[in-house]
């Protein structure tokens, strides 16, 4: 079977039309008049209990909504693909929930109690917790398929490595440096653990599953990019601060959360 045979075979109308829900959701709230838009967004010094989830869906003009939008599209996709090949579409259903029911309080907490003054409106913040969920996917996904030995929490070297890629942006080369030497100790712990001739095994048999492969190495640059999408260089942008706050914890919530999980259910 090739992998788009695989694929098309897993695609379910009923899951699509989960996912399509937030473009859609988004897109209405974007259409509401002005006035109820911001109502909707979050004042960090006096918050509603409203706004802990409506600020989420709610945009400061055109591009700021197209941007989210395209992210959101962008990551979740494959994320979907991984889960649902191995065979965790109730999971990434879960998941999904969790992320647009859940996540948005959090994350809303988490800029009044270090921000504290200010408002704050966005998807950006779910759209990262999409994007650290795309390395969990694919660890399930090898989990599932290809060996028990590995899990999502080895998707915490990629992670590491990501977080070096945005300490470098703002922190410098030697925060950077730091996070990396981490990620490769880390590296050679699982491997250590893991038992090398398995780790070989492994390699092979991943790099022999041809479609499955390249379209997990996309994946994974595509998850090594992500940095440059959510932590730009220049903060401020079209006269708005990007909140690179509501990122960061977007993108730790959407990593550990579910990894957690996966391990705790095991």
């Amino acid at each position: 079977m090739t992998f788009w045979t695989d694929v098309l075979e897993q695609l379910r109308v009923s899951d699509i039309a989960l996912m399509l829900l937030i473009p859609v959701v988004l897109t209405v709230v974007y259409l509401l008049p002005m006035p109820i838009q911001r109502s909707f967004t979050l004042d960090f010094a006096n918050p509603s209990i409203v706004q802990l989830w409506s600020s989420a869906y709610v945009h400061n003009g055109l591009m700021h909504f197209i941007n989210n939008v395209v992210a959101y599209c962008l990551f979740i996709a494959p994320s979907y693909v991984f889960f649902v090949l191995a065979d965790e579409r109730q999971l990434f259903r879960y998941i999904f929930f969790t992320f647009v029911l859940i996540a948005p309080p959090i994350i809303a907490l988490v800029n009044i109690v270090f921000i504290g003054q200010g408002t704050g409106a966005g998807f950006s913040g779910i759209g990262a917790a999409f994007v650290g969920l795309l390395p969990v996917s694919i660890f399930v996904f090898i989990r599932n398929r290809v060996s028990t030995e590995v899990g999502p929490s080895n998707g915490t070297v990629i992670f590491l490595v990501v977080l070096g890629i945005t300490a470098s942006i703002y922190s410098g080369i030697i925060a950077a440096a730091g996070i990396l030497v981490v990620s490769c100790l880390l590296l050679l712990f699982d491997i250590r653990r893991t038992g090398l001739e398995e780790v070989r095994r492994l390699v092979s048999e991943l790099t022999s599953m041809n479609g499955y492969f390249m379209f997990m190495l996309v994946a994974l640059a595509l998850f090594l990019f992500s940095p440059v999408m959510l932590f730009p260089q220049e903060i401020v942008q079209d006269n708005h601060a990007v909140n690179i706050l509501s990122h960061y914890a977007g993108l730790v919530f959407g990593f550990f959360g579910p990894a957690v999980f996966c391990i705790y259910r095991r």
